[in-house]
């Protein structure tokens, strides 16, 4: 089953829904990350999905975990895939819902 979602309000719903618990990344940089109900705003219930910061900047949609071999450009030369996946689902995993 296919479902079509409105961009913009997707968008929109990332950048402003208000975060239901947040944490700090402890890395080299400045890592915020936040739960937040996507589902309800969308208009299908609660879905609580993961949204992230660096140095106060968004990161894009899915930052939380890094599966391809090739290297993000918003990923800082200093640290590895590997360092970032395991802190940021480090701090996932405190995240109280």
């Amino acid at each position: 089953m296919q479902f079509l979602i409105n961009k913009t309000k997707a968008d929109e719903v990332i950048r402003t829904a208000p975060a239901i618990s947040g944490g700090d990344v402890v890395c080299k940089h400045n890592v915020r990350v936040e739960l937040f109900d996507y589902g309800t705003r969308m208009g299908w219930g609660y879905d609580v999905r993961v949204r992230m910061f660096m140095d106060d900047k968004p990161l894009p949609f899915g930052a939380e975990r890094i599966y391809d071999r090739k290297r993000p450009a918003w990923l800082p030369a200093d640290m590895t895939v590997d360092g970032w996946n395991t802190a940021v689902q480090a701090a996932i995993q405190k995240l109280p819902l």
